[in-house]
């Protein structure tokens, strides 16, 4: 007999999906409402679910416990009410449950088509029903500690299920994180785990606030315990934000220790294809990038799995992989991803692959064209227009082009670098310098913009607004010495300005 366990609040949008898929598998649903106030319990009930209320009391494991111990059945399997079981993993559960009483990960398919990061994860979600066994932690609640302690062996299975839980817009995952915060923070205070401090480190990552992050990543990463995976997703996170500040040895040494944790996570082999390709060597980046795409395709296919690890999705992929040939000038590299683009491209129609074609073999754009091919300019493709401007010599078409989607890209810095370096071509330097000052105030960690902003404030005649950037870029990059030796080299250069 197998007991579906959960615990639901105000789930009326995604609970009707979760017990459908599970309705000719489970013989009783365990469900434990903490407070719905929409129709959550009107659609548990046609599911002929046994209905129990639970206080509320910040500790999701008290809740899940609370559960456990109103579940009669042989086997327990939790899922979130949106979470939904694979249809084709039926019959394995039917058969593993038939089985000696062993624990069993399953595999987590997150899934996220508003921000194109889908994840793959596995974790224990089918185990047997024994009082001894119990979930700890107030939030990111886990079972596998007490099972262990209770000599249960936990082992992989094929079992998949969808979760929908991360397919929401930015803003949504912003007050799910700020949710969960407290809960956290009180957590990592009374346990000081490195478990918590790695959660705390993804929150804050998530809520934007990048010092914040550093700290409880630095704290998780030193405890030697703590999982390969989430060393690497830690290691990979700082290696980045250096990588961004332009600390591009440190990046690597970083990104280096990140894929010696886990050499098969996607995004830390492009991390790691974009740190060395900064540090001029091309060959490794063009392995990284590769191997990226290759593991990527391995986990889409279900050919792999991992305890944690975040998917992309392959078109974007190509992008990626093109800019980065395209930067090494790798002709090889480039036709391996122009290949994969080709065959991934279901956008053919809407001119997207005459555009690239057009940018890299700098062909004339007719100029009725040029609307048309601006509005299949995305958040997906920039970076890779951007790095084929490059390649393209007509600056008007560009300037055009860049002007008519600048609304869209009102949070890419490296989108208003290149509209103000196209600007000063041009001689606007007035709107080349809004440019600049646009950019850093998107993201002020790119040294390059400051010097940018300081030649745009000189050619348009504006000298005396160039000692308030520079020494607000000195103390922004105060420990890092070359740019604190490029910013005094321009002081000495501009002595009237500055003494």
């Amino acid at each position: 007999m197998i007991t579906l366990s959960m615990i639901v609040k105000n789930e009326e949008k995604h609970l009707a999906n979760c017990l459908e898929s599970v309705k000719n598998v489970v013989d009783e649903i365990i469900l434990v409402d903490t407070g719905s106030t929409d129709n959550t319990l009107e659609i548990a009930k046609k599911y002929s679910a046994k209905i129990f209320h639970f206080e509320w009391v910040n500790d999701f494991a008290a809740a899940r416990n609370f559960a456990l111990e109103q579940s009669s059945g042989d086997w327990i399997l939790y899922l979130d009410a949106d979470e939904c079981l694979k249809q084709t993993s039926v019959l394995e559960i039917k058969r593993l449950t038939n089985k000696k009483r062993e624990a069993y990960k399953c595999i987590i398919n997150n899934i996220d088509e508003i921000n194109s990061r889908p994840s793959v994860m596995t974790y224990t979600r089918l185990f047997p029903n024994d009082k001894r066994v119990r979930f700890e932690g107030k939030v990111h609640e886990q079972i596998e500690m007490s099972l262990l302690k209770n000599n249960y062996a936990i082992k992989n299975s094929r079992i998949e299920i969808d979760h929908y839980g991360y397919n929401l817009t930015k803003d949504d995952l912003q007050n799910k994180a700020k949710r969960n915060l407290a809960i956290l923070l009180k957590q990592f205070a009374e346990s000081r785990s490195s478990y918590y401090a790695f959660h705390l480190g993804q929150t804050y990552a998530i809520l934007n606030e990048k010092q914040t992050a550093i700290k409880y990543f630095t704290t998780a990463l030193s405890d030697p315990n703590l999982g390969k995976e989430s060393r690497s997703l830690a290691y990979r996170y700082l290696a980045i934000d250096n990588a961004e500040r332009q600390n591009y040895k440190a990046a690597s040494e970083l990104i280096d220790k990140s894929l010696q944790c886990d050499n098969e996570q996607p995004l830390a082999l492009f991390a790691a294809a974009n740190i060395y390709l900064k540090l001029g060597d091309a060959n490794i980046a063009e392995k990284y990038s590769r191997k990226a795409f290759e593991v990527n395709r391995k986990y889409l296919k279900g050919e792999k799995t991992s305890n944690q690890n975040i998917l992309i999705d392959e078109l974007q992929l190509c992008y990626y992989g093109l800019e980065i040939a395209l930067l090494s000038n790798n002709r090889e590299l480039f036709n391996f991803f122009y290949k994969e683009y080709s065959l991934l491209n279901n956008t053919s129609g809407s001119g997207e692959l005459e555009l690239f074609e057009k940018l890299l073999n700098n062909q004339p754009i007719p100029s009725d064209k040029i609307q048309n091919y601006s509005e299949l300019i995305s958040a997906s493709n920039i970076a890779l227009v951007l790095a084929l401007f490059d390649r393209y010599s007509d600056n008007v078409v560009k300037l055009e082009l860049v002007q008519l989607c600048k609304e869209r890209f009102s949070g890419n810095s490296v989108f208003f670098n290149k509209l103000g370096l196209l600007l000063i071509e041009f001689q606007k330097y007035a709107e080349a310098a809004i440019a600049f000052e646009k950019s850093i105030t998107v993201n002020n960690d790119d040294p390059s913009t400051i010097f940018y902003l300081v030649s745009a404030y000189l050619q348009n005649g504006e000298p005396a607004k160039i000692p308030a950037v520079v020494h607000a870029a000195e103390r922004k990059f105060a420990d890092q010495e070359q740019v604190l030796l490029r910013l005094n080299l321009l002081k000495e250069k501009l002595p009237q300005i500055f003494f």
